[in-house]
């Protein structure tokens, strides 16, 4: 073997042996950066050496078993693995996601505000106008009580010119027991025109009437006994004796002809 030979054999041998250790090195940092467990296989396999390698360099050597130790006596701490891409992938696909979801529920939230915000703003402007009315009432009800305390409490008199509907109506029968009464006995039914009849007339009148009839059923056949009273309390007919002075026979005659001239009576009396 030629010198020439030997030189370029121990070039590419001290080349080699400085690739190896370069690549030893950036292992060394890599693996301390990750925190990686540093172990002559590890650093072997990661440098891409053989394990006989790092044990003939004892510089390197030297270094590993410090490196080792070092890590040996330092607490284990958990440090979680690194992602891989697929898996960065998907957490950022799923934070994105989370990112609408939470978007969209603040939108939702603030129209909800801006709903809440508007009721609020009526609310405002109805206890605004509650307020008004109760002042509105306080005031008049202070002049209410100035009215009531400037009027006197005498009660009011009875005007004579005016009538009161009570004392009209007493005079009126307005069907009363007694006049229901006298019907009845007749067997003489209340019709609507005979009960209008009734209670536009006092009831001294109507009573008049009834015994009108009765006078003249005692004399003649009355064909329509509710007819002819009715006709009796038109006309006020009176009976022959009791509540007028008049002349008996001229009275009932007067009323017999114009009863018989309404048919309301079969056959005449001659007085």
């Amino acid at each position: 073997m030629t010198n020439r030979k030997i030189e370029a054999l121990q070039e590419a041998a001290a080349h080699k042996a400085k690739d190896s250790a370069e690549r030893v090195e950036k292992a060394l940092e890599r693996m301390i950066k990750q925190g990686q467990v540093i172990s002559f296989k590890s650093v072997a396999q990661t440098a891409n050496v053989s394990t006989a390698y790092l044990y003939k360099q004892e510089d390197l050597r030297s270094r590993i078993e410090t490196l080792r130790d070092q890590q040996k006596q330092r607490p284990k701490s958990k440090q979680a693995p690194l992602a891989s891409d697929n898996s960065k992938s998907v957490i950022i696909s799923t934070l994105r996601e989370e990112n609408k979801k939470l978007r969209a529920e603040i939108d939702g939230l603030r129209r909800i505000n801006e709903g809440l915000a508007g009721r609020v703003y009526h609310l405002q402007g109805a206890d605004d106008l509650a307020e008004r009315f109760k002042l509105e009432n306080a005031e008049l009800k202070k002049q209410l009580d100035e009215c009531r305390s400037q009027t006197p409490s005498t009660p009011p008199q009875d005007d004579p010119k005016v009538t009161s509907i009570d004392k009209k109506r007493s005079k009126k029968t307005g069907g009363s027991d007694s006049v229901k009464s006298e019907l009845d006995a007749l067997k003489i039914k209340i019709s609507t025109t005979l009960s209008k009849l009734i209670e536009q007339v006092p009831e001294e009148t109507v009573l008049k009437a009834i015994n009108t009839l009765k006078e003249a059923l005692s004399t003649t056949k009355v064909r329509n006994p509710a007819g002819f009273l009715a006709e009796a309390i038109r006309n006020t007919w009176i009976p022959n004796e009791g509540y007028e002075e008049k002349a008996g026979v001229d009275i009932f005659n007067e009323w017999f002809r114009l009863a018989q001239s309404e048919r309301l009576v079969l056959a005449s009396t001659k007085f």
